[in-house]
């Protein structure tokens, strides 16, 4: 009778606590989803679609990357950037830290989901793209996401009843 008791228990504080459990649960994935995102300078779906390659050359048709030379011919100075543009990650900057698109993301739990936002202005703009500017989508409807939160239930439901 003790173990149909502990059982019992069990259950009671699972369906207790199983909502505000997978609410975390999705919070934490979905941000290590954008975070993931950005890092791989990509949308993980079904697969990685990676992001379009920054523009190296200005309206003039030089390349930002390089030096400039002046009316002689000969080498002149590092271009503004110079070779700090030259690898850096899209859409991140020169360093990773800091008021950065990547790190402004916030969630808020509403009802029984999670809400994701940014309060970025510019950042519907760079995930959606628009006529003269290339979609780097880091956020939405995502399969790996779905694969990865599905699985981390399971395990949780497993280890919360001791299957």
């Amino acid at each position: 009778m003790r173990s149909l008791r502990d059982l019992q228990n069990k259950l009671n504080s699972f369906a207790k606590n199983i909502k505000s459990d997978l609410t975390d649960i999705i919070e934490v994935e979905g941000i290590n989803f954008i975070k993931k995102n950005f890092q791989d300078e990509g949308f993980n779906n079904s697969g990685l679609e990676k992001w379009e390659s920054r523009k190296t050359i200005d309206s003039k048709g030089r390349d930002k990357t390089r030096y400039r030379t002046n009316r002689v011919g000969r080498a002149g100075s590092l271009n503004k950037y110079g070779r700090m543009i030259q690898d850096r990650p899209i859409l991140t900057g020169h360093a990773t830290g800091g008021d950065k698109l990547r790190n402004s993301f916030r969630t808020r739990k509403q009802g029984n989901g999670v809400v994701f936002f940014t309060y970025k202005r510019y950042a519907q703009r760079h995930n959606e793209g628009l006529k003269r500017m290339p979609k780097r989508q880091y956020m939405g409807k995502s399969k790996y996401l779905d694969r990865r939160t599905t699985d981390k239930f399971g395990r949780y439901v497993k280890s919360r009843i001791g299957l």
